[in-house]
């Protein structure tokens, strides 16, 4: 079966991390690990204990494209899409902490897209993760049509949020409890949180490939003024975690 994303970073399968794998360090003889990227920041990848923060990891590539051209049902990561997340398939141990932060959150938020395509519901349709999500965690969804809650299997539920993305927030928090929340993706729905000003941590995986065209994650987003704190990568990703300034 065909292994991708929808927009954002989580895949259609996400394998399972090792809480005993440490931090990718460079080592030469090792080549997963030659970007010798520094830390600018002492700082975890995962919730540290802080008061709760809204945070959004996605994956880019070099030209800022999300998803490739022609995206469907189908081809949800479009054309040359699928080559973004092959950090998560390939290198998953010498990206432990990454992946650990993505899913770390104690609720997320995605946009309508990123579970299912456009339009009035299929009732049959759960999503794009099978029975058991990877988010074990509430989900709450962009939508513009009504729908009940899903329960799924492992303590994923998918909310489904008719009345913007301010009351998505605010039901996400109440549920995240003193954990972060989490924009899980697309790219139109970190747009919107980014251009109301409401994402604190912006987790950037940026893939070295360029995609041309596609969807591209800041297109339109304006005053936007970003603080690096922390760099890591490997040879299939470079993770640059920045704080939002206000």
């Amino acid at each position: 079966m065909k292994r991708a994303a929808c927009h954002g970073l989580l895949p259609l399968f996400v394998r399972a991390v090792s809480t005993a794998a440490k931090v990718p360090t460079y080592d030469r003889r090792d080549g997963d690990n030659f970007l010798a990227l520094s830390r600018t920041r002492t700082a975890e990848w995962w919730h540290d204990g802080r008061m709760s923060r809204v945070t959004c990891d996605l994956t880019i590539s070099l030209d800022g494209f999300v998803a490739g051209p022609n995206q469907s049902l189908a081809d949800p990561l479009g054309e040359g899409g699928e080559l973004l997340h092959r950090w998560q398939f390939e290198e998953p141990e010498s990206n432990t902490d990454a992946l650990k932060g993505i899913l770390a959150a104690g609720a997320y938020i995605m946009g309508r897209n990123m579970f299912a395509g456009p339009g009035r519901w299929d009732e049959d349709w759960r999503g794009w993760w099978g029975e058991e999500p990877p988010y074990h965690a509430p989900v709450f969804v962009l939508t513009h049509h009504p729908r009940k809650p899903l329960e799924m299997q492992g303590g994923t539920t998918f909310n489904f949020v008719t009345d913007g993305i301010e009351s998505a927030l605010t039901q996400a928090r109440a549920a995240a409890g003193n954990k972060d929340v989490a924009i899980a993706g697309g790219a139109q729905a970190a747009r919107q949180y980014l251009s109301a000003g409401l994402i604190d941590e912006l987790r950037l995986h940026i893939a070295p490939i360029v995609l041309g065209a596609g969807e591209r994650l800041l297109e339109g987003v304006t005053n936007l003024n970003l603080e690096p704190t922390e760099v890591s990568g490997t040879r299939l990703v470079t993770h640059v975690r920045y704080r939002v300034i206000r």
